[in-house]
């Protein structure tokens, strides 16, 4: 009898233990229909309470339907896309260029698109791993503060005035250290009897004796004060947090010095906005940076757990991101050639010293920047009415050295950086007005330095016009005397590696690091 009731339980165990495996795969292998069903379910559970994500029913059913959740990365306190109005941005990056060039902070904001993609834990996947993947699709991007690149001292250093090459023979260096405010500026008498002048003196067609005409000059929105060390993105006159972003001393180019100050870029960038670049394109591509080695883009995304580290990591979010921008470069004239403003004549380049005009943009990427960090389940209604699900903060993940990359920008101006006026000067030549005996009025000078209209505006600018590096100028600009750079040949001395460039490009090489970036992680398409 005992013989017996031991064989009956242990067929009882072994049924019970035969059902119990049997259980798994019949959940597993749900029909289509009913895995859509549940997929639903769990999307209206995450909406209803977000912190439902870390529990292990929900990680249970999420893992055995495939479950993908939508959800937007946006850059926390960075004053760009949220509601509130910020003065400090703890989104931020350094470039290292070189001993030259030296450093640069990078500030960031903005917001990218992606999903989380729950793993099956039986495919090996460890409890509470997910796959982050972020998309190149849906018009989300980063943005960032203009990134200067070349300086000159002379742009803000004492005793440097915007308006000596337009009189002397640059007997002595121009600047624009007064160039400053929005009233028009008085034009001193160098090599002219009488001064100073209420604006740049007119000449008659030969250029021989002045007419009475004078041309004001008003820096308004070219004010080298307009720029400034916010960290703030997006806005062209923002440039990063750094008073003093370029190299001095005795290892800085120029040795001992004057210490540059950020107003004194000459060559900088604008905003940039970075997209995540599409999967399994080689680049560069035509136009990106000049002489560097191809690359092809991977898949930007990776790993993260959600109850704390990667198992074997000490890091909770592991990803690597590849960026895509267009870059236009912001460039401002110093210490022009002596240049008469001639009735009848087009308008000298002399008259747009110490002014800024931009390019025409260059295609870059910034591939395999690694980040790793940490992930926590926070949810919470932001000021701007999204629905957060966790906090994620990420920095370099740097081993064994920097993301290293190659930036080209370009040198040729496509057309000022203020608005045309209404004479229409951009589509057609427009020459300086004849007969006027007074100071000129707003509506007789080429462009209206009070507005950025043909760009948007400071806060929000808009590049397009521009099209690519070196194409078609603006008329102003060509009336001015510049109708774009050819390419060098070696008919005309060049040596041949030369033949197949134009110099309208530059490229700089260097390290990127992010030192940090707080993002929330929305729910849904934001």
């Amino acid at each position: 009898m005992r013989r017996k009731v031991s064989h009956l339980l242990a067929l009882v165990v072994i049924g019970a233990l035969a059902i119990g495996l049997m259980a798994g795969p019949a959940d597993a292998k749900m029909s289509a229909k009913q895995k859509v069903h549940v997929r639903a379910q769990l999307r209206k559970a995450v909406k209803k309470n977000p912190r439902v994500v870390s529990k292990r029913w929900f990680l249970k059913k999420a893992s055995l339907v495939d479950f993908t959740l939508p959800i937007t990365i946006k850059l926390r306190n960075s004053g760009n896309g949220t509601a509130q109005s910020l003065t400090s941005n703890p989104n931020n990056a350094t470039i290292d260029l070189g001993a030259s060039l030296g450093k640069r902070e990078i500030d960031l904001g903005g917001k990218l698109g992606g999903e989380i993609q729950f793993h099956d834990s039986f495919d090996g996947g460890a409890l509470g791993n997910v796959d982050l993947v972020l998309n190149p699709e849906g018009g989300k991007y980063l943005t960032s503060t203009s990134l200067p690149l070349l300086w000159n001292p002379n742009v803000s250093g004492a005793g440097k005035f915007w308006d000596l090459g337009l009189a002397s023979a640059n007997a002595a260096e121009g600047g624009c250290s007064n160039f400053t405010g929005t009233s028009d500026l008085p034009f001193d008498s160098y090599g002219f009897q009488g001064g100073p002048y209420p604006g740049v003196p007119v000449f008659n067609i030969t250029g021989t004796a002045p007419t009475g005409g004078m041309v004001p000059v008003n820096p308004g929105i070219d004010s080298i004060d307009n720029l400034t060390t916010s960290g703030i993105p997006g806005n062209l006159n923002n440039l990063g947090g750094q008073a003093q972003p370029f190299p001095s001393g005795a290892g800085a180019p120029g040795g001992f010095g004057p210490v540059p100050s950020y107003k004194d870029a000459v060559l900088r960038t604008g905003p940039l906005k970075l997209s995540v670049a599409s999967t399994g394109i080689t680049v560069p591509t035509t136009g990106g940076p000049d002489g560097t080695q191809t690359t092809t883009i991977g898949r930007s995304g990776g790993q993260a757990n959600l109850f704390g580290n990667i198992p074997g990591k000490s890091y909770g979010i592991d990803v690597t991101v590849s960026l895509a921008t267009q870059i236009n470069s912001i460039l401002r004239a110093v210490d022009s050639d002596a240049q008469r403003v001639r009735e009848g004549a087009k308008w000298p380049a002399a008259l747009f010293n110490c002014r800024q005009a931009y390019t025409g943009s260059v295609p870059n990427y910034i591939p395999d920047v690694h980040l790793k960090g940490s992930l926590k389940i926070s949810p919470a209604i932001t000021p701007a009415g999204d629905l957060r699900i966790a906090k994620a903060s990420l920095t370099s993940l740097a081993e064994p050295y920097p993301t290293h990359v190659a930036l080209a920008a370009c040198l040729s101006p496509y057309s000022v950086l203020a608005a045309t006026n209404a004479n229409n000067a951009d589509a057609s030549t427009y020459l300086v007005p004849t007969g006027v005996t007074s100071t000129f009025t707003t509506s007789q000078l080429p462009a209206d330095t009070s507005s950025y209209a043909r760009v948007g505006s400071a806060s929000n600018p808009d590049f397009s016009a521009a099209g690519a590096c070196d194409q078609t100028q603006t008329q102003l600009t060509k009336d001015a005397g510049f109708a774009g750079l050819i390419n060098a040949t070696s008919a005309n001395g060049y040596s041949s590696f030369a033949t197949s460039s134009d110099g309208s490009k530059v490229s700089v090489t260097g390290d990127i690091t992010v030192n940090d970036v707080e993002a929330d992680v929305i729910i849904g398409d934001r």
